[in-house]
């Protein structure tokens, strides 16, 4: 159980041995006015959510389920990459110890070509800018590949799975807290550009890469490059075009296999 300590922006940690949502019961704490940099960590969620409904599985007591409430003063369009400067975070956090960590666009931690981490930021919009975001975050640590449903285990991985060890949820947790409160302050500065675009992009997951995008009806085959300044993925078409795709989803054209613990 993740013991309450107090965050970078001064509240403190909220936990809960179990929790629907972290995301869900934190909306409703922002919609009730809670400040700036709340955190809600659970032991274990039973509905935890991923990208368009999908379902994020946490095995109880074994990894990091938390939700932070931001209050940026973004405009609209670039809530959408605090996923990524979240993501950054993490990497940031985790890289001395882990070797093989990747970025994945738009908003997922790799290791070694299978995922970590799933990061879902959702926004209640105000007439010119967010009025609040709510960045929810998944993060495999202490689970072993056999702790995930069977149609999983070959695309999910752990820090326990790469590192060799058991962590400790509430001293890792104040780390990543500690680089997230870091990174979103230098983001709401100075916007996704210089030391935090250069992150991700030496880091990033499907640079060179086969890929197709979903987006809605539409699957457009192409090989990723960058990520850019308004954390687009800029991409050129099996015809050559150019193309920036500033949402939707990526997947690679060929599985990547590898073998992790069990």
């Amino acid at each position: 159980m993740i013991e309450p300590f107090r965050t970078p922006w001064g509240s403190e940690v909220v936990t809960f041995q179990r929790l629907a949502s972290t995301s869900r019961y934190l909306w409703q704490q922002a919609l009730d006015g809670a400040p700036h940099g709340s955190v809600v960590v659970a032991a274990q969620q039973t509905s935890g959510r991923g990208r368009r409904g999908r379902q994020w599985h946490s095995p109880a007591g074994l990894n990091l389920y938390f939700s932070v409430l931001l209050r940026p003063h973004l405009k609209l369009d670039q809530v959408p990459q605090l996923s990524l400067v979240t993501a950054a975070a993490l990497w940031k956090t985790l890289a001395d110890e882990c070797s093989g960590l990747q970025i994945k666009w738009p908003n997922d931690l790799y290791c070694q070509g299978r995922k970590m981490a799933g990061i879902l930021s959702e926004m209640k919009p105000g007439k010119s800018a967010a009025e609040f975001v709510v960045v929810g975050v998944g993060l495999n640590v202490n689970a072993l590949i056999v702790d995930f449903p069977a149609e999983l285990q070959s695309q999910v991985t752990s820090l326990r799975c790469e590192c060799g060890r058991d962590f400790d949820l509430s001293e890792l947790l104040s780390r990543i807290l500690q680089e997230l409160a870091f990174f979103e302050e230098k983001f709401c500065r100075e916007g996704l550009q210089g030391s935090i675009l250069d992150l991700i992009n030496r880091n990033f997951f499907l640079a060179g890469k086969e890929i197709s995008i979903h987006s809605g009806d539409h699957k457009i085959a192409c090989r990723a490059h960058a990520i850019d300044d308004s954390g687009r993925l800029l991409a050129t078409t099996k015809n050559g075009r150019e193309m920036a795709f500033a949402a939707g989803e990526a997947w690679l054209e060929k599985r990547i296999k590898n073998d992790c613990c069990n």
